[in-house]
């Protein structure tokens, strides 16, 4: 549903809360009133309830709850303004983690069994004047949800992401989408809009105009169904949106009854012989991976860190963010928009075996769906990514894969949203000649450089003819490794003709310097290896979109090892986590602009002179296990 600027009511700051790990709530219905004060139970009062902040997670908020995973409770009483007759109303939640059940004046609205993305609910006919508000939250580590019980960043529950009411008319536009095409020398913009009412036999005249272009146009739209309003226009007559020009427009939907509005920047992005064509052109995707994580907020986005975050990619000289690994809040999509960065958005797939199983894959298209009606308009996001590092997990049966999710999310994305290039983490999980793996070695991926020659494929060609760009996370454990590795990958990858990229490479380390260059943790080495790896990506013009893992330092409770300094902090990253700058932030700002400079006189990719060879993989020659990196850094 399309809520931004729309009449509403701001449910945003302080609730009551408490952490609930024996689930008294649910078992006493505290949302069924409260308690005469002389009775011991139910076991609970306003008055004994925590203040919290949304939004925000309670793992940032209460230091005694700072790695507490498990059940929660939030309270909001408010009052809303009278509310025009006939008209709508909805309570509109832009993220909670994980699953949430919302509870209005005693009467369960809803139970949404997933986290990350945004959600509505219908509240028209359980309001009163004086409204009381019950959330209850479960972020839970379960191996049946997605993400599973394990995962690598800190799992922040509660309502991460902003709350509000929206009021509508009795016949309102659910949601619109545009989408631009561009022909010789016009471009094509269509709008499709959304209607819906309650009363099924409704219709309303929609007017579309884009003032700043002169452009209007008019249609009439059925409730529960689709029109479209179409334009076309000289493409000297428009900039279209790019990074060196993030022209946005406002685009107003008027009926009788409203004017909804959005800024939205119009743009066409495509694949073509290997690379990726914004507008016409060729562009390379120079990157970094972000995680949605902030000092002192968490998993909860702040207009301020955001503009850190776009401030510091613009000093790597960077035009995309891999935003990993779960839907952002909406206030990210509209930043990059207005920056002008390109990004790509994922759903929780991660290290997941088990996303065949028909419950699992509702889960991420839930996300997904949920994610790609919200994030429709958004120039700046141009992929959307599926899973991450998701391949089987048992050599003994090729039956136990991911197959059955892989096809239905793509379907589900190309069915939403044909304009954006759909992508998975998972090329570079690639086995061996003589596979090394074995299940008694859980999660150990080595992999010894003397295997490299010998690499293929993980799957099936039919798995790689899904995806518009195949894109691999492959790390390496010493310096000296990078050429082999990523010339084999393009060796045994530019065969598809699809654009390659590096989703996730890099290393480890910390600020201080007086660790031994050549010792894990080092900056010295970090640095060394990430130059290492931009002097063989500039000798490989089929690899165009490079990210490497991390921008920042973030809270993982899987990362205990002696230069994790007892913080649980994941040290990928080429920022601490006080925001001091790392030698391998130099490392990549430098090895950017060198590859700028560089492959302006390399051949287009597609035309390097790596040899494709001819391997064709299927099930019954792929008695190998999944492999992540050389080594995977734990």
């Amino acid at each position: 549903m399309f809520t931004h600027n729309r009449r509403s009511l701001n449910l945003n700051g302080t609730w009551k809360f408490c952490p609930d790990p024996m689930q008294r709530c649910r078992r006493q219905k505290w949302w069924k009133g409260e308690p005469d004060p002389n009775n011991i139970f139910p076991s609970w009062q306003p008055e004994g309830l925590w203040d919290i902040q949304v939004p925000g997670t309670w793992k940032t908020q209460f230091e005694q709850l700072r790695w507490y995973d498990g059940h929660a409770v939030y309270m909001k009483d408010f009052t809303l303004p009278p509310v025009p007759l006939e008209h709508e109303v909805f309570l509109c939640f832009d993220g909670v983690v994980y699953s949430s059940e919302v509870f209005l004046n005693g009467q369960l609205l809803v139970q949404h069994d997933w986290g990350y993305s945004p959600f509505q609910v219908r509240i028209t006919d359980f309001l009163a004047r004086h409204n009381r508000l019950f959330v209850l939250v479960d972020n839970s580590l379960k191996v049946d949800r997605v993400p599973g019980e394990i995962f690598d960043w800190n799992n922040d529950g509660g309502i991460i992401n902003p709350v509000q009411v929206i009021i509508l008319p009795p016949v309102y536009i659910r949601n619109f989408r545009t989408t631009t095409r561009l022909a010789d020398d016009q471009a094509h913009i269509s709008v499709d809009i959304e209607l819906e009412s309650r009363n099924q036999t409704a219709q309303e005249e929609v007017v579309v105009r884009l003032p700043e272009l002169g452009l209007a146009g008019r249609t009439v739209v059925k409730s529960s169904t689709t029109s479209e309003v179409t334009f076309t226009i000289p493409r000297s007559k428009i900039t279209l949106w790019s990074p060196e020009t993030p022209r946005l427009y406002r685009t107003e939907l008027v009926t009788r009854h409203e004017t909804i509005a959005d800024d939205i920047g119009y743009r066409e992005i495509k694949t073509r012989d290997g690379e990726i064509i914004l507008n016409g052109e060729p562009v390379r995707l120079y990157g970094v991976c972000t995680h949605a994580e902030f000092p002192a907020t968490g998993r909860t986005a702040t207009s301020t860190g955001v503009a850190t975050v776009i401030q510091q990619a613009r000093d790597l000289g960077v035009n995309f963010l891999r935003c990993a690994h779960y839907p952002y809040p909406e206030i990210w999509g509209r930043a990059l928009d207005r920056a002008g960065i390109l990004w790509w958005q994922e759903v929780p797939a991660y290290w997941l075996f088990n996303m065949y199983e028909p419950a699992q894959t509702r889960l991420a298209c839930g996300m997904l769906e949920e994610t790609i009606r919200r994030d429709g308009n958004r120039a700046g996001l141009i992929i959307w990514s599926v899973s991450n590092e998701c391949c089987y997990r048992n050599p003994e049966n090729h039956a136990e894969n991911n197959y059955p999710y892989w096809f239905k999310a793509v379907e589900l994305v190309r069915r939403l949203d044909p304009s954006r290039l759909i992508t998975c983490a998972e090329a570079g999980n690639m086995v061996a000649g003589k596979p090394t793996w074995q299940p008694a070695d859980g999660d150990g991926f080595d992999r010894p450089p003397q295997s490299i020659p010998q690499w293929r494929p993980m799957h099936t060609d039919e798995f790689y003819q899904l995806f518009d760009i195949l894109a691999a996370n492959l790390y390496v454990n010493h310096p000296g490794e990078a050429a082999e590795v990523y010339r084999r990958f393009v060796t045994i990858f530019a065969r598809y003709g699809k654009p390659l990229m590096l989703s996730e490479f890099g290393h480890i380390s910390l600020t201080q310097t007086d660790i031994p260059p050549d010792q894990l943790g080092s900056p010295i080495r970090h640095a060394k290896m990430l130059s290492e790896a931009y002097k063989v990506f500039a000798e490989l013009p089929e690899i165009v979109g490079y990210a490497p893992w991390l921008l920042t330092d973030t809270r993982s409770p899987l990362q205990w090892r002696w230069y994790n300094q007892g913080k649980a902090m994941k040290r990928h990253g080429l920022i601490d986590e006080y925001g001091r700058r790392k030698l391998a932030f130099d490392a990549v700002r430098n090895g950017i602009a060198t590859l700028k400079a560089g492959l302006a006189t390399k051949p287009a990719a597609g035309t390097g002179t790596a040899v494709a060879e001819q391997v064709r993989v299927d099930f019954s020659a792929s008695a190998g296990a999944s492999g992540k990196h050389i080594r995977q850094l734990q």
